[in-house]
């Protein structure tokens, strides 16, 4: 009985571990939605680690400098964003996160909505989950 009891613990706070987890990453996309629609895409930015890589088609980008500089490239030209979770997998110290990007942007005069399969890879970076490697692809 012990046993039983002892493993049903186990299995519960395992189960609100990665809840814990799910919300925090969660928690992290509603602050960068809010960011982007603020036009605070130096804030947008900080949610990637130091050395993170943001790849796209026929794109890639590295470290932080370059991070920036590809969010900077939307500066007033920013309009809505909404990450939709497809789902979020943690593995001790890394989490993997599945999604689809609706970003909506100026182009042109034009408001344009990017709609992209994204997945990220976060890591804990200075005591926060940050994103480590930034896939996406248009769909």
């Amino acid at each position: 009985m012990m046993k039983r009891a002892t493993v049903l613990v186990l299995i519960i706070c395992g189960s609100l571990s990665a809840q814990s987890v799910s919300d925090e990453i969660l928690t992290q996309n509603r602050a960068m939605e809010v960011a982007y629609r603020a036009g605070d895409l130096m804030k947008v930015a900080s949610f990637y680690t130091k050395d993170a890589a943001i790849v796209g088609p026929r794109k890639e980008v590295v470290g932080e400098a370059e991070v920036t500089k590809y969010w900077q490239g939307l500066e007033g030209r920013h309009v809505d964003w909404e990450l939709e979770n497809i789902s979020i997998t943690p593995y001790d110290d890394v989490v993997i996160q599945r999604g689809v990007s609706h970003l909506t942007f100026k182009y042109k005069g034009d408001e344009v909505t990017s709609v992209a399969r994204f997945t990220l890879v976060w890591i804990q970076e200075d005591g926060q989950w940050k994103i480590s490697n930034d896939h996406y692809s248009p769909l």
